[in-house]
């Protein structure tokens, strides 16, 4: 095969594969079976956190779906500040398998780590390649979720794609560990950083581990669980620590 046909049979499936997707979103062929799902678990929340607390997950088609396999999606409302609830609010992006266990023992979140890594994209391509495993998805309800600032929750803004790919491609001036070299990669770093402070305003300052555990509280609860059962990796093993450090009472199993 040559590299010219090798490259027109790429782009065919990318085409293909992309006509699919788009179909596949827009026919929602899924019928979503809510019937199964707990109420929200609301005791002992405060009444100003009620109204994000009681709010049982809607389930429908996912718009992007990263999988041939059957998933749905969700989308929850969290305040951007949980120490001032009334200063505004920010959406955070669930998944699930639309195939769910029969008996499971509950919800079990997961998270790829990052920081910055989509736990929707993980849950969902682990369902293609097996990344989770048939025994723990035959054991709980496994369910995805971006966190904060990432991909379809509400996200921070930074650079747009090319300046993207120069801060990801480009090489430094200089030869590595010389004076220039280290300004010249100083220099990107605060590029992007303010990049990230203009674009993204006032909900920077927000995207944080605390608050981000903060959520993951609100998902459980949500879902119906007394116990926060949670599957991290890398970052995500730290952002599981956080959630037990303030949240003992209602951790549940976490690896």
């Amino acid at each position: 095969m040559t590299l010219r046909t090798l490259i027109r049979r790429v782009i065919a499936i990318g085409a293909i594969a992309a006509v699919a997707g788009s179909a596949a979103a827009c026919a929602n062929p899924f019928v979503f079976d809510q019937s199964t799902d707990k109420p929200p678990v609301t005791d002992g929340v405060a009444d100003d956190l009620l109204e994000f607390y009681d709010q049982p997950p809607e389930w429908g088609a996912c718009d992007d779906p990263q999988t041939e396999a059957e998933v749905e999606c969700a989308t929850i409302t969290a305040p951007v500040d949980w120490n001032d609830p009334a200063a505004g609010d920010i959406e955070l992006a669930i998944s699930r398998p639309a195939d769910r266990p029969s008996n499971p023992q509950g919800s079990l979140l997961v998270n790829p780590g990052g920081p910055g890594a989509s736990g929707i994209d993980y849950m969902q391509q682990s369902l293609e390649y097996g990344g989770l495993g048939e025994d723990l998805l035959d054991a709980f309800d496994v369910v995805g979720f971006d966190p904060r600032g990432v991909a379809r929750s509400t996200p921070v803004e930074c650079l747009d794609t090319a300046g993207m790919d120069e801060y990801l491609y480009s090489v430094p001036d200089g030869t590595r560990d010389s004076d220039e070299w280290e300004a010249s990669l100083e220099e990107q770093a605060e590029t992007f950083a303010d990049a990230c402070a203009e674009n993204s305003g006032e909900l920077l300052e927000f995207i944080t581990t605390d608050q981000a555990a903060r959520d993951m509280d609100l998902i459980r609860a949500v879902l119906g669980d007394e116990k926060l059962n949670y599957l991290g990796f890398s970052y995500g093993t730290f952002l599981g620590a956080t959630y037990a450090d303030q949240f003992p009472e209602n951790t549940g199993r976490l690896v």
